[in-house]
């Protein structure tokens, strides 16, 4: 959905790009959780996964064959970024998380490439000034909803992993996070004041750094799975549609 959004404020649309992300993203997830899991890690969902493992990996074969399918399609540029960026994810799993604070910069990274910069290289736009504030929004915005998952992993992480909310604290590290939603918000307000930003994209994603600072604000290691799971994660969701809606209704 992140992708998509990127197609909205941008105003350039790839429909390869939005289907190798869906697929990609879904073989990835798994393939981490299945390491994971296999290297003797814990996991929340690991009852689940054990009853549906043959779901997981048909899932994973098909997500993978889709994901060639499209890769093939890229121009050379594009495939090499896709290539650095899929590495990112798949040493992740393998000791890359556990370098001191990597594993929020990974996330941010890939997702921020993912959902901006493959758009930008496969459609040949040009990395002006705008676009690269916007793929900084972007690396703040996901850097900042990214925070409450590592504040709910506490429990997991202590001893094993050195996060933000493990050195810090998690109240220093919620500020970070809406700090970094307020600077997304700051870049978004000077794009517009420039011309360089719709009104409805303004209105669409200040809601949607609205929404996120509410949701870090209230995250804490209390917080049923349900809370990030469904909320979290609908963020990007969120962002799509607030953008849709508002075209819609300008």
């Amino acid at each position: 959905m992140l992708g998509l959004s990127t197609e909205i404020i941008l105003a350039s649309y790839n429909f390869q790009i939005s289907i190798f992300l869906f697929f990609s993203t879904l073989f990835i997830y798994n393939f981490q959780r299945v390491v994971r899991l296999k290297m003797g890690g814990q996991h929340m969902r690991k009852e689940w996964f054990y009853k549906n493992k043959v779901v997981v990996y048909v899932l994973m074969l098909i997500s993978l064959v889709v994901s060639g399918y499209y890769f093939n399609l890229f121009n050379f540029t594009t495939q090499l970024i896709i290539f650095f960026i899929t590495m990112l994810s798949l040493l992740y799993p393998f000791g890359l998380r556990k370098v001191p604070f990597m594993k929020i910069f990974v996330i941010s990274i890939v997702w921020t490439i993912g959902t901006t910069v493959l758009l930008v290289l496969e459609n040949n736009l040009i990395f002006s000034v705008d676009v690269i504030l916007n793929i900084i929004a972007r690396f703040l915005f996901v850097f900042a909803i990214t925070i409450p998952f590592d504040i709910r992993d506490i429990k997991y992480d202590t001893g094993k992993l050195i996060t933000l909310p493990l050195v810090f604290g998690v109240n220093r590290t919620q500020h970070l996070a809406i700090l970094s939603l307020i600077i997304c918000s700051i870049i978004h307000i000077n794009q517009f004041l420039f011309n360089t930003l719709d009104l409805y994209c303004l209105l669409a994603l200040i809601l949607l750094y609205f929404t996120s600072i509410i949701f870090v604000a209230n995250s804490n290691q209390n917080r049923d799975d349900l809370y990030f799971s469904f909320l979290g994660e609908s963020l990007s969701i969120c962002s799509y549609l607030f953008l849709g809606i508002l075209l819609l209704i300008f």
